[in-house]
């Protein structure tokens, strides 16, 4: 990546104007930003011949292609493979349930995914058995989808798979199982993250009290919260002059108690944030608030919370990511000379390093008058000499076109006019008609080409008056 291309007001400029595309065409996608990143990826699968002609099957072919993708995708989990697999699965699933644009040209056109194109296709077959293969093909997809994103260790879109196979089948104990295993197992997991993961756990138990797998996951996240409860209540107790920040009863308890005044002076708190406080610090205070909420049965607004704190916190990381790193001029890499060398810089020239380190230092300038005071200050560390000014132009004058044609139009022309002899016979009417010279000198109007030119014979009557010459003009 060009180290140069984003540090000049040109490169700033590019990179805001993709961020304005990006925002708009976001606006013309809302709708397909919704659907689950399965059902996106159908829309590129479509591009391929063989599942368009897929996709205009009967239903019950369409299962049978479906049903061997599938399996194909089972093949590769047990290899390994668990991209390809993710592959396989999200196919088996795009005969029956998938999205289109009606656009034929939407990839090489400036429209791209548009809202208002988009058709989406939910084929579910003609009667209730048919509609039951299709809720099983797609419930099937999704669960291993969700197992190879664990694997793979994204685990937001294996939440993703198993809240759509929760759509499917709401007490699905494998679903709700892979769900919690994924809430848990990113080491950026929270407490609002466990008490999710609890909560589908002892919904996965209710539907199926002798799975042992399930049970034994659920009792050590119980402990793990009792002890994560046990040591909250004494880090923060008299932290706001009140006792214990959450009461033990208050899930048992309708009217207002002691954790309810307490959130609301963390609510305090959250309000009283200035612009002076560090971005951390105010994700620390407000995951308090959420792990409150959420301990006290009020669920959505700790969701709402919650989100708002991992936008935050993508932020942090983004910045952190993107902070320009600090360069060393004076012993630049190989890769920085070669990289410099496409814009026209010298890494090995002293005074392009002086300069460059300069313009760290101090910052780029942010008018022609800083600029000319940081040229002219630079200029005077290296020995006084300075750089004359160059002209400036005028370019909104209008340059004269037609005038210039007409000159060399007048130039070529007078040019085949002294190639014919014109000039030739322009001086001997001057010299015969106008000043008379040899009716002057007694030459007489017309002379033979014989005798030589009127110059010749001039020139022989001149001679004969101081007898130098004969009639001949010899000596």
């Amino acid at each position: 990546m060009s180290m140069f291309g984003g540090d000049n007001e040109l490169g700033n400029i590019l990179q805001e104007a993709v961020k304005l595309k990006s925002a708009q065409m976001g606006q013309k996608r809302l709708t397909y930003e919704k659907w689950p990143f399965f059902v996106q990826h159908t829309l590129f699968h479509g591009e391929k011949d063989d599942f368009k002609a897929w996709r205009q099957l009967p239903f019950v072919e369409k299962m049978e292609k479906s049903d061997k993708i599938k399996d194909d995708g089972n093949d590769l989990y047990a290899k390994g493979s668990y991209s390809d697999a993710v592959d396989k699965y999200e196919e088996a699933a795009t005969m029956v349930h998938y999205c289109y644009s009606t656009d034929p040209g939407w990839r090489k056109n400036n429209r791209g995914i548009d809202d208002d194109v988009l058709v989406l296709v939910v084929d579910e077959g003609t009667n209730e058995e048919e509609k039951q293969q299709y809720r099983k093909l797609r419930l099937a997809c999704c669960l291993n989808l969700a197992t190879c994103k664990q694997k793979l260790e994204k685990y937001d879109e294996a939440i993703v798979a198993c809240d759509v196979a929760l759509d499917l089948d709401p007490d699905n104990v494998k679903a709700l199982y892979r769900r919690a295993e994924a809430r848990i197992r990113p080491s950026s997991s929270t407490a609002y993250d466990l008490d999710l993961a609890i909560k589908d756990l002892a919904k996965a138990l209710s539907a199926d009290p002798k799975n042992n797998m399930v049970e034994k996951l659920l009792k050590r996240l119980r402990g793990e919260r009792k002890v994560q409860r046990d040591k909250d209540s004494k880090t923060f107790t008299g932290m706001f002059e009140r006792g214990e920040v959450y009461d033990k009863g208050m899930e048992n308890s309708t009217a207002p108690c002691q954790s309810e005044l307490e959130m609301r002076e963390v609510q305090k708190r959250i309000d009283d944030i200035s612009d002076n406080d560090s971005l951390e610090k105010r994700c620390e205070d407000a995951e308090l608030l959420r792990d409150l909420y959420m301990r006290n049965g009020k669920e959505d607004e700790a969701k709402e919370l919650n989100e708002k704190i991992k936008a935050a916190k993508t932020a942090i990381k983004t910045q952190s990511e993107t902070a320009p790193p600090k360069l060393n001029w004076t012993s630049p890499t190989p890769e920085m000379i070669e990289d410099a060398k496409k814009h026209g810089l010298d890494l090995t020239d002293p005074l392009v390093i002086e300069e460059l380190s300069r313009l760290e230092r101090e910052g780029m300038p942010q008018d022609e008058d800083s600029l000319d005071e940081g040229s002219a200050s630079t200029s005077a560390s290296r020995g006084g000499a300075t750089d004359l000014p160059l002209p400036e132009v005028d370019w909104s004058e209008t340059v004269p076109w037609l005038r210039y044609i007409i000159l060399f139009v007048l130039i070529a022309v007078a040019w085949r006019l002294l190639h014919a002899g014109f000039l030739r016979w322009l001086l001997r009417f001057v010299w015969r008609h106008i000043l008379r010279i040899p009716q002057i000198l007694g030459l007489g109007e017309d002379m033979d080409d014989e005798r030589g030119s009127m110059f010749a014979a001039a020139y022989r009557k001149i001679a004969g008056l101081f007898g130098g010459a004969d009639e001949d003009g010899e000596l």
